[in-house]
């Protein structure tokens, strides 16, 4: 009964501003930390801003790793996602956001223990049930206004063989069911909808700290040419884009790096609103720039992975997927406002205290805008 009435409230928010045009969302992710699973400090500092700044925001999506996360103990998963929510409180208890105020996607840090999935599913009820079979409360889509959103996940837990307790694994990085994505798309078109935005919490398009998985998955130590495991995974992400294109979406937005980016590939937006409070990292090496022994690979070590991804590299270039990249290493969130004919996009961020990656070394302010065109 509370989920229908939930619904009702939607419903009738949605067939009141039924030719409203413009819509103001904000985009989150990866808020996890040393405080019962959360980075206290750096997002309720964001959250307390963004309550203050953006009145007439209506909801807010975060794409994944909401908390550290355990691997023996799913207990203690629930305890951090809980604390979560009471640091989200503000957002909550925001009574110009619409229900359920902040729609959630699964990240590998939810997912690392058998009973994660069914206990994400308990403590985040208030979605809608309309995924693939397999994914229902992790995977949904809906429409507000003449808006489509769309909530896959990337992250599972892989059960395998029912009756065999040992054929169960981590299941990470990719979109399983492609079909279901796809079919969502098609009919939200059919509908006649303005926009679509696509939230995941793996990039399609690694930008610093993940080059070595994302949903391309390549894995460490690549060698050239690709086994039929990788081959796999990167086939598995090209038919996403290749979707994602189809359908016209207006933008694909996700976590997992900790990390600001944004660019524009072949026409598909990505937008990496990648850290609410964890550990920042740094971009994709370059070739012209100090060695840095905080990243994952030397620029040496990368550049199968750029050769491999079409990636810019070498004398000048940014080793990223597009020369429009736009990156910036601060703690942020990310605000969509959606107009008849544009999508005006900016982020407010907090740079990192010196010499840390998980304090806050500067007050909250804008440091992007750029404009989605449609």
């Amino acid at each position: 009964m509370k989920y229908l009435i939930k619904l009702f409230s939607l419903m009738l928010s949605v067939s009141g501003m039924l030719f409203a045009q413009n819509l103001k969302f904000i985009a989150m992710s990866d808020s996890r930390g040393s405080d019962l699973g959360v980075n206290k400090k750096v997002l309720s500092t964001l959250v307390e801003h963004m309550v203050k700044t953006q009145p007439d925001a209506k909801f807010v999506l975060f794409a994944g790793d909401l908390v550290d996360g355990s691997k023996t103990n799913p207990d203690q998963t629930v305890k951090e996602l809980m604390n979560w929510k009471e640091v989200m409180s503000p957002i909550y208890n925001n009574p110009n956001m619409v229900w359920p105020k902040i729609w959630v996607v699964v990240g590998n840090h939810e997912v690392q223990h058998p009973k994660d999935e069914e206990n994400f599913r308990k403590i985040f009820p208030d979605v809608f049930l309309n995924g693939p079979e397999d994914e229902k409360g992790i995977s949904y889509s809906f429409d507000y206004e003449k808006h489509h959103f769309v909530f896959v996940t990337s992250d599972r837990w892989y059960y395998g063989k029912p009756n065999d307790s040992t054929d169960d694994k981590r299941d990470w990085h990719y979109i399983k069911n492609l079909d279901w994505l796809e079919n969502d798309l098609k009919e939200a078109r059919e509908r006649g909808v303005s926009d679509i935005f696509v939230t995941s919490h793996e990039p399609a398009f690694p930008i610093g700290g993940h080059l070595r998985d994302g949903l391309p998955n390549l894995g460490l130590k690549l060698k050239l040419p690709l086994d039929s495991t990788r081959q796999w995974y990167l086939n598995q992400r090209n038919e996403f884009l290749r979707i994602l294109k189809a359908y016209k979406v207006t933008a694909y937005i996700c976590g997992h790096e900790h990390l600001y980016g944004r660019e524009s590939v072949d026409g598909i937006y990505q937008i990496v609103a990648g850290s609410s409070g964890a550990p920042l990292y740094y971009f994709n090496p370059k070739y012209d720039e100090p060695k840095n022994p905080e990243h994952e690979f030397t620029y040496e070590e990368a550049v199968p992975y750029y050769q491999t991804l079409n990636y810019f590299y070498g004398t000048g270039e940014n080793s990223q997927a597009s020369k429009d990249f736009v990156g910036v290493r601060a703690f942020e969130y990310v605000v969509f406002d959606v107009k008849k004919n544009k999508v005006d996009v900016t982020t407010y961020g907090a740079f990192p205290k010196e010499k840390t990656n998980t304090v806050l070394g500067s007050e909250v302010k804008i440091i992007d805008k750029f404009i989605i065109k449609k």
